[in-house]
């Protein structure tokens, strides 16, 4: 079948793509102007690759992007955005456009696969896992993004399929995050910032099997999934397991919430000069003050079969081995 697929040339994106052609899939891939092909620059255009130049935020630009596909797969977002307009436009308003466009087809695609985010639900209560079932109470405007996402798309209910994925942090090969954690160990530092708080993560190729396990499964219309690792994690216990899949010993240091809330002001002060909207701010300081972001993934379980791909640990020298490899890290000693 032939899929077509937002984001695709990004850390989330460029691994679903690459699972689809494995398994034998045709895939049309939005690619913003000058963009380039990012993480797909590897893979030559063919009859089963093929590159479209276009924006979700740009309508008129996605008819021939979905011409021929069965199924849409949306992962293009925004993560960070100076006004909460900024990211209603391209998270909410772009999962609108694609589904518009689709439906002005023909024969154009009836299922979309969505990427949201375990912000659009917020953060849960204290001794237990956030459920699909329970109220969203997103904290932040990112979070509101990806909840008005999820609402508009159930307001197509009856002319197109959808499946919404909720993922928590997402770490593995590709992304620069997360790397940052893995730098800091590597120099033999072991950071813990504020008070102790508990969260699910999620391994990028994991993510991608999920994501790939939605497409034109009946299971799957109509609903919303967390996806996550088994277990739940510190800061500590994520850098711990760094730490193991380095082979490096790191002196721990805690830095101080009020350390953090002062460079969170600072971030904010100067945010309106920036060209890239910075990655602590305050309302990233508020998600990190609430004490647990866990999500159960019985549901998926249930209706996908989902397992993961990895348990954490052995995610995490994968990824270690991925950044030593390509010299964004020091190699293992």
């Amino acid at each position: 079948m032939r899929i077509a697929v937002t984001g695709g040339t990004g850390f989330v994106g460029s691994h679903v793509v690459e699972l689809l052609l494995q398994r034998g899939d045709r895939v049309n891939c939005l690619v913003l102007p000058q963009e380039g092909k990012l993480w797909l620059e590897g893979i030559p255009a063919s009859d089963r690759l093929r590159f479209f130049e276009g924006s979700v935020t740009e309508g008129a630009s996605l008819g021939p992007f979905l011409a021929g596909c069965e199924a849409i797969v949306n992962i293009a977002g925004l993560t960070r955005a100076k006004t909460e307009e900024g990211f209603i436009a391209v998270n909410a308003g772009g999962a609108i456009n694609l589904v518009e466009a689709a439906l002005a087809l023909p024969n154009g695609p009836r299922h979309i696969i969505s990427m949201s985010s375990l912000a659009a639900s917020g953060p849960c209560p204290e001794e237990r896992c956030l459920d699909e079932d329970d109220e969203q109470r997103p904290l932040t405007p990112y979070g509101r993004s990806k909840a008005a996402l999820e609402a508009a798309l159930r307001g197509y209910a009856g002319r197109m399929n959808f499946s919404i994925i909720r993922a928590p942090g997402v770490y593995g090969p590709r992304d620069r995050d997360f790397l940052q954690y893995f730098k800091l160990v590597s120099r033999g530092l072991r950071v813990i910032v504020g008070e102790r708080n508990v969260m699910s993560l999620v391994y990028v190729k994991t993510l991608a099997r999920a994501i790939v396990s939605c497409i034109l499964n009946p299971a799957a219309y109509g609903q919303a999934f967390f996806i996550a690792d088994e277990g739940e994690y510190d800061w500590d216990d994520f850098s711990a397991m760094v730490e193991k899949s380095l082979g490096r010993k790191a002196l721990r240091i805690r830095v101080p919430e009020w350390l953090v809330a002062v460079v969170a002001f600072c971030s904010e002060a100067i945010k309106p000069l920036l060209r890239r909207p910075p990655l602590l701010d305050r309302h990233k300081l508020l998600e990190m003050r609430q004490r647990r972001w866990v999500v159960s993934t019985a549901k998926a379980e249930r209706l996908l079969g989902f397992k993961p791909a990895l348990s954490t640990i052995d995610a995490i020298a994968e990824t270690g081995r991925w950044y030593s490899e390509r010299g964004w890290i020091p190699g293992r000693d």
